[in-house]
């Protein structure tokens, strides 16, 4: 099925008509066109999401809310050409889950209501669903029934009918998507909870890969959710797991030659970690000098926190988002970086 964009489609005039009087606090650069910012959108209660940017020079812009979004899951965001798109669905009451696309321009207007695909035929809801800017191309990954599809955002406006994603015979519990100009990677966490698998879209949009690693050595942790981003050469992975009871986020990487770092908890890589993390998101930083990563989770008592990963395998010391940006009540989180 090919669903064509809306042409009544409706585009905010400011920033300040999407957000209310929340966005009027927002510094003097309130916009996201330099390659070295990167946007975070959260959950901020039941019936709101929250936008903030963190630019380069490490400063972050105050939190506006985009209010009536009612029941989000499933929230996830990419980057096309400084433009943040960002994809969830919305509890219907008694009709089935909406999928909605908002995309805010780098102006700092907002379209609220952007093209979406139409649900796969048999689908009406998503347990999972992924962004991602690879290859040039705005795609979107959704996960129903253990069966990752993916849509395409031709350059005519319409999305592509969906089509299969490789899962090598396994069933599926969640999904994240990456990419750079030339690839679509797609990163399966299997249902056993315990095995992250890669594969890769190229040439022709072939899939290759089907590469899988343990999410934890230890045969009683099981992993919830992930997040990938393609940092140079490398495909970098987080993930929230739990082990002994407790929540915690783990981090590996999928080296083009040599195949994937063990997962590690980042407890043991960062000074101090603060609080119980619930949901992660990473992103590709592309730092001055050496490629980056970024990180950002939320925690059981709806905190967000912030690290920075360098390309020597350091991680900059945690800070506290809401004490930058501004107090939300953070739940699910997204964070959108520039694609190679």
């Amino acid at each position: 099925m090919r669903t064509r964009m809306t042409a009544g489609a409706v585009l905010v005039a400011a920033t300040a008509l999407a957000f209310g009087p929340a966005a009027q606090a927002a510094p003097a650069k309130p916009n996201a066109a330099n390659p070295l910012d990167v946007q975070i959108v959260t959950t901020d209660g039941y019936n709101s999401l929250a936008h903030t940017i963190r630019h380069g020079d490490g400063s972050w812009q105050s939190f506006g809310r985009l209010d009536g979004r009612t029941g989000v899951t499933a929230l996830t965001s990419t980057l096309v050409n400084g433009e943040e798109n960002v994809f969830f669905q919305e509890s219907g009451g008694p009709n089935p889950p909406r999928l909605t696309h908002l995309v805010r321009h780098a102006d700092g207007t907002w379209n609220l209501d952007a093209s979406v695909p139409a649900w796969p035929d048999g689908v009406s809801s998503a347990e999972s669903l992924a962004a991602t800017t690879g290859q040039g191309r705005l795609s979107l990954v959704l996960l129903q029934g253990g069966v990752p599809q993916l849509s395409t955002l031709g350059s005519d406006g319409v999305w592509s009918a969906w089509s299969p994603v490789p899962t090598g015979g396994r069933w599926v519990h969640r999904i994240a998507a990456t990419g750079d100009s030339n690839t679509t990677t797609v990163v399966e966490l299997n249902m056993d909870s315990q095995t992250v698998t890669s594969f890769v879209r190229g040439f022709k949009d072939q899939w290759s890969g089907g590469s899988s690693t343990p999410a934890n050595p230890n045969p009683n942790a099981y992993a919830v959710e992930i997040s990938a981003a393609q940092v140079g050469a490398d495909l970098q992975v987080a993930a929230i797991e739990w082990e002994g009871g407790f929540p915690s986020v783990y981090h590996s990487v999928k080296h083009r030659d040599t195949g994937w770092d063990p997962f590690r908890n980042l407890t043991g890589a960062l000074p101090a970690v603060y609080g119980e993390p619930l949901h992660v998101a990473i992103t590709y930083y592309p730092a001055p000098f050496d490629d980056e990563l970024q990180l950002v989770y939320t925690t059981a008592t709806d905190g967000m926190y912030h690290t920075i990963r360098h390309a020597n395998g350091s991680w900059q010391p945690l800070g506290d988002v809401e004490g930058a940006a501004g107090n939300v009540t953070a739940g699910q989180v997204t964070i959108a970086g520039y694609t190679r």
